[in-house]
């Protein structure tokens, strides 16, 4: 079963879009394709560590710049995340997923269900959002914070027509993915409280969180989007987005109201993205396949994927 699917919408472009969906699912590397295009806005490093910056400038100064963007944004084969980069790149505005601004403005980073937000924050949020947007020359502001995926029915309190693009991924992968970067053992699992290695030296099996981890932020994030309009949500899978770039960057640029520019095409088609073998069945042995398994194997089931 498919949790949403909709036509690419054509009317006017939406001033404030979000990325959801489970951390290393991809979401960095849709959050750069579609910041390459120069109608979109977005958090860059700048604005996220200089408060005082006027909004959007940074953005601005390399709207037209794509190949300045690829060089900076991406590395061989199209790599979009990377926890190191040289002087000059880090220099270069780069989209970021900018907590700060979030909590600059009194947004929680875990909001209670149900939390709604104070008319302060929301007048904060808003024009901050909007700053960076004007001070961008854009049309669309686009965010992408793994912690949203727990604030989208605050986030849509404050702005009721944002759309939503939740990017799925094969949970195996995800879990695989997860369990090899370094940072994982010191992130707060949110539905837990403890850090991933306190869960670790209790007990408990490293694949096993990072494949509950997907379960528990994609049924997060579906519950949290089934209070938006469907026509605010689109749906993509990451395996379909490397398979045909071009093609399904343009249905979310639709989606957003944006034109799918000739030069961004071929931007794109310049990346050279494509499918990466499955990787979870080689690099796991048995028992860490059934490990997995065991968390994930009726949401597999129920989005498609084939055990």
């Amino acid at each position: 079963m498919k949790i949403t699917s909709n036509r690419p919408r054509r009317d006017a472009a939406a001033p404030i879009a979000f990325i959801v969906g489970a951390g290393r699912s991809g979401t960095t590397l849709l959050y750069k394709l579609l910041c390459l295009h120069p109608e979109v806005a977005y958090i860059s490093n700048y604005e996220n560590r200089l408060g005082w910056l006027p909004g959007g400038i940074a953005a601005r100064s390399v709207n037209w710049r794509m190949e300045h963007k690829l060089r900076a944004w991406f590395n061989r084969g199209g790599n979009a995340y990377f926890t190191s980069r040289p002087v000059l790149k880090k220099l270069f505005p780069t989209p970021h997923e900018g907590e700060a601004v979030f909590e600059a403005c009194g947004v929680p980073l875990f909001p209670a269900r149900g939390e709604l937000p104070d008319d302060e924050t929301a007048r904060r949020l808003r024009g901050r959002f909007e700053r960076i947007r004007r001070g961008a020359g854009a049309r669309t502001f686009l965010s992408k914070r793994t912690a949203n995926n727990r604030r989208i029915q605050y986030l849509s309190a404050i702005f009721p027509h944002a759309r939503f693009v939740h990017l799925v991924r094969d949970g195996r992968e995800v879990a695989r993915s997860l369990a090899s970067v370094s940072w994982w053992d010191r992130h707060r699992v949110w539905w837990d409280g403890r850090t991933a290695i306190e869960m670790e030296n209790a007990g408990e099996d490293r694949l096993s969180i990072c494949a509950r981890n997907w379960v528990r932020e994609f049924e997060e994030v579906r519950a949290q989007l089934a209070s938006v309009d469907s026509s605010q949500i689109l749906e993509l899978r990451y395996e379909e987005l490397l398979q045909d770039p071009v093609h399904h960057l343009e249905k979310v640029l639709q989606f957003l109201g944006l034109e799918p520019l000739a030069c961004y095409r071929a931007t794109i088609r310049s990346l050279n993205l494509r499918p990466t073998p499955s990787s979870w069945s080689s690099a796991l042995d048995g028992r860490q396949v059934d490990c997995v398994l065991r968390e994930t194997r009726p949401l597999l089931r129920e989005l498609g994927y084939a055990e």
